[in-house]
C-alpha cells in the first residue's frame, strides 16, 4: 500500500455519506388473517414490536403453535429472532398489548376475504391446477403475484430482505459492494497493473485482534490493516490455508511474510521470538486549499418586431425601423450565477520506517470497532436501518457457489443464504473450521443443518446429493407500518459439488412434494375421474385423523429434528406405489434409496416417482417447530406413512403402516420406529 493511501480509508467514508440509491421495493400490501389471530400486524407488547409471521394452519387448537418475529430483538449472526408460542398464549398477551391500527386490521380482513375467494375458485379448477409447476401457481394464487423487480440490483435486493437477512445489512452490503467496485475501477486507471483485484470467493478474515507491543490486525476488504509499536496501520495482502488440522494465515510483510496460525478459540498467534517488520509512520501533513465563492455574469439580447402602436413600451434606444410600419425591439438580458468555492482536504504523509516488535499473541478482547464495521454500519445508518450486531470474528466466507441443479450458497459476514432457484432463499448463522483434509462451513439450518468441505480447487463438497428444501419466501409488500409482509415459497434441489459463480442460478428446483401433492389427485378412482381428493381441513375425506409426534430429543436452544418436515400419508405403501407406477427398484435397494439417487441424478425416473406419490397421498400436513402435526382426516383403514428425516447426521425413514380406526389416532416417532434410508 502506498504510505499516503491510508488517508484513502478515512476520506471513503466522508465520500460514501454521499451515495444515493433510490430502492423502489414494492407497493403497499394487505396482512394474512386468521379465525382469531391478525398475522403480519405489529403489536406492541411493553415497549417491544411482535408479530406473527405464521402459525400452524392444520391445527387451529390452543395448543398449535405460531412463528413470532421480535424485529427489537437481532442476534449476534445479525438475523432477527424468532420464537414458537402456542395460539391460547398468544390470545392471552394481544389483548394487553398496544393494537394494530383500525386500518390495518380491515386490510387484513379484506385480504383474508380474498384468500378465501381465490382458494375456493382454485377447487372449482383443482383439474387445471395440474400443472409442471403447482406450487408457483399456488403461492400466485394464493397471495398475488407481486410486482416483477426492474432490475437484477432489484430483485436481488427482495432475495435478500426475504431470506430474513435484515433491510438494512442488504443495502448495507449492496452499496458497500457498489462502492468498492467505484474505487477499485478507479484505481486501476490511476495504476494500471499496480491495483490487483482480490479474489471474489473463497475463505477470508474479519475482526480485529490485538495483543501486547501494540500489535493490531484489523481485517477489511482485500486486504489487512497491520501495525504494531510506533508504526501506523498499512494494508497488506494475506492469504489463508488449511493444513494439518489448522488454518494458517500468511501475512505478505516484508523483510519477511508474517506466517500465523489461527485457532478455533479466536487467537492468532505467530513463532516465538521478536518480530521485524516494515510500515510506515506520520511524517509530515499536507495542509488543505480553498478557494472563495463569486458571482459570474452574462449578457444576452434577443430580438422582437413590433409596430408603431406598440413602441411606446420601449425605449429609443432599443428600437430600430426596419420599413413598413415595423421596428425591430433589442432587449438585453443580464443573468448572474454563484459559482462556490473550491477546496482540497488536507492529509498526512506518511514514510517508511522498520520496528521490531514482540511475539504475536492476539486476541479480540479489548478491541475496537474496526474500519469495515464502520464503513457498513455508515451505510445501514443512511436508510434508517437496524445496524445489527457486529460481523463475527475469525474465518468467514465470501462469494456465491452454484451448481448446475439451481442449489447455491451465497456468503455474507454475518450469514450464509441457501437458495433454490432464482427467489427461493432463507438464511443462516455459519462458522468455519479446520479439519484434517480443509475447511469445514457448518450452516446452522434448524431443520437440516449443512456441512460443506472446502475443496482445494475452491469448490464446495456438500457430501450428500439427496434433495435438500428451502423453506424460502417471496415479499407480497409492506404494511402501514412499513414492515414486510412475505408469502412462503418452498423449493427442492438437490445437493451437488457446488463451484464459485458470479450470479445467482436464473433457473431449477422444484416445489416441494407437500406442496405438490397439495393440488394432485389422491387415489386412482379419483385421479380416473378428474377429481381431487386430498384431504383438507376445509374438506376432510373421513373422520379418522392422525396426530403425528416427534420423539426425537432436540438440541437446547434449537428446533426439533423434525420441525418443518412434510408428512404424508399414502393409500400404499412406498414400494407398490412405485412398482404400480412402472419404475423398476433394483434388488437389494431400499426404494427410498433408489428414489434418493434417480432425483439425484436428475434421472427421467424422478418425475415419473413423483407423480406416482402425488396421484396416492390421501392427505398431507408440515410439521410444526416441535415436530407435530396433525393429518386431515380420512376414511378408516390401513394406511402408510412417507416421512424422512436427518438425526445424528443418519438420513432416516419411517414409512410403515398404520391402522386408522374412526376418531383420533396417533404415532409418536422415534429411532425404535425408523430405520435407516440405506
Amino acid at each position: 500500500m502506498h504510505p499516503s493511501c491510508l488517508s484513502c480509508h478515512r476520506h471513503a467514508l466522508h465520500v460514501q455519506a454521499g451515495i444515493v440509491l433510490l430502492l423502489g421495493l414494492f407497493a403497499a400490501a394487505g396482512l394474512a388473517q386468521e379465525k382469531d389471530l391478525l398475522v403480519g400486524a405489529t403489536y406492541i407488547c411493553s415497549g417491544e414490536r411482535m408479530f406473527i409471521e405464521n402459525c400452524n394452519i392444520r391445527d387451529l387448537s390452543d395448543n398449535a403453535t405460531c412463528m413470532v418475529g421480535h424485529p427489537d430483538h437481532v442476534l449476534s449472526n445479525g438475523l432477527m429472532k424468532y420464537t414458537t408460542e402456542t395460539r391460547g398464549a398468544l390470545k392471552k398477551l394481544f389483548p394487553t398489548c398496544q393494537q394494530p391500527s383500525a386500518k390495518q386490521v380491515a386490510a387484513a380482513q379484506a385480504f383474508q376475504k380474498r384468500q378465501q375467494d381465490i382458494y375456493n375458485a382454485n377447487v372449482a379448477k383443482a383439474e387445471e391446477q395440474m400443472r409442471p409447476s403447482p406450487a408457483q401457481a399456488q403461492y400466485a394464487g394464493a397471495y398475488g403475484q407481486p410486482t416483477p423487480p426492474k432490475t437484477p440490483e432489484e430483485r436481488q435486493m427482495r432475495r435478500c430482505v426475504s431470506s430474513g437477512r435484515l433491510p438494512s445489512s442488504c443495502t448495507g452490503n449492496q452499496l458497500l459492494g457498489a462502492f468498492s467496485q467505484m474505487i477499485n475501477s478507479v484505481a486501476s486507471q490511476v495504476a494500471p497493473g499496480l491495483i490487483k483485484d482480490g479474489p471474489t470467493t473463497g475463505p477470508t478474515m474479519a475482526g480485529v485482534f490485538v495483543g501486547p507491543g501494540n500489535w493490531r490486525l484489523d481485517f477489511i476488504d482485500g486486504g489487512v490493516l497491520v501495525n504494531c509499536s510506533f508504526l501506523s496501520p498499512n494494508q497488506e495482502a494475506y492469504s489463508l490455508d488449511f493444513k494439518g488440522g489448522r488454518a494458517v494465515l500468511t501475512i505478505n510483510t516484508t523483510p519477511r511474510p508474517l506466517v500465523l496460525t489461527f485457532r478455533s478459540d479466536n487467537t492468532i498467534i505467530g513463532p516465538p521470538g521478536p518480530v521485524t517488520i516494515d510500515g510506515v509512520v506520520a511524517g509530515g501533513y499536507t495542509p488543505g486549499r480553498s478557494s472563495p465563492g463569486h458571482t459570474e455574469t452574462s449578457q444576452t439580447i434577443t430580438h422582437e418586431t413590433v409596430n408603431q402602436s406598440q413602441t411606446g413600451n420601449y425605449g429609443q434606444s432599443q428600437l430600430t425601423y426596419q420599413g413598413n410600419g415595423q421596428y425591430d425591439v433589442a432587449t438585453t438580458h443580464t443573468n448572474s450565477t454563484y459559482v462556490p468555492g473550491a477546496s482540497t482536504p488536507g492529509y498526512t504523509n506518511f514514510v517508511s520506517k522498520r520496528a521490531t516488535c514482540p511475539a504475536i499473541n492476539l486476541s479480540t478482547k479489548g478491541a475496537t470497532v474496526g474500519v469495515q464495521t464502520m464503513q457498513t454500519d455508515l451505510l445501514k445508518g443512511m436508510f434508517g436501518g437496524d445496524k445489527g450486531l457486529p460481523t463475527p470474528p475469525g474465518i468467514r466466507m465470501k462469494g456465491i457457489y452454484a451448481d448446475s441443479g439451481g442449489f447455491s450458497v451465497q456468503f455474507f459476514p454475518e450469514s450464509v443464504i441457501l437458495g433454490c432457484g432464482p427467489d427461493a432463499a432463507r438464511a443462516y448463522p455459519y462458522t468455519v473450521e479446520a479439519g484434517a483434509t480443509g475447511a469445514a462451513i457448518k450452516i446452522a439450518a434448524p431443520d437440516r443443518p449443512l456441512t460443506l468441505a472446502f475443496k482445494s480447487d475452491g469448490s464446495l463438497e456438500p457430501g450428500d446429493t439427496g434433495p435438500y428444501q428451502v423453506h424460502g419466501r417471496i415479499v407480497t409488500g409492506q404494511d402501514n407500518n412499513d414492515n414486510f409482509t412475505f408469502a412462503p415459497l418452498e423449493q427442492t434441489c438437490n445437493l451437488a459439488v457446488l463451484a464459485p459463480s458470479k450470479t445467482i442460478p436464473s433457473g431449477g428446483g422444484s416445489a416441494t412434494m407437500l406442496a405438490s401433492a397439495a393440488s394432485a389427485p389422491a387415489n386412482r378412482s379419483a385421479a380416473a375421474s378428474g377429481l381431487s381428493t386430498l384431504s383438507t381441513p376445509q374438506a376432510p375425506l373421513g373422520n379418522a385423523t392422525l396426530a403425528v409426534v416427534s420423539g426425537l430429543a432436540a438440541q437446547p436452544g434449537a428446533p426439533n429434528p423434525l420441525a418443518g418436515h412434510p408428512y404424508i400419508l399414502l393409500r400404499d405403501s412406498y414400494g407398490d406405489v412405485l412398482a404400480k407406477a412402472g419404475v423398476s427398484v433394483p434388488a437389494g435397494m431400499s426404494p427410498y434409496r433408489y428414489a434418493g439417487t434417480a432425483c439425484g441424478t436428475k434421472s427421467p425416473e424422478c418425475q415419473k416417482i413423483n407423480d406416482a406419490v402425488k396421484a396416492d397421498a390421501a392427505s398431507a400436513v408440515r410439521a410444526d417447530a416441535n415436530g407435530r402435526g396433525m393429518l386431515p382426516g380420512v376414511p378408516p383403514g390401513t394406511y402408510y406413512l412417507m416421512i424422512t428425516a436427518r438425526y445424528n447426521n443418519q438420513p432416516l425413514v419411517w414409512g410403515q403402516a398404520v391402522q386408522l380406526k374412526p376418531g383420533a389416532n396417533s404415532i409418536t416417532l422415534d429411532q425404535s420406529n425408523a430405520r435407516p434410508l440405506n
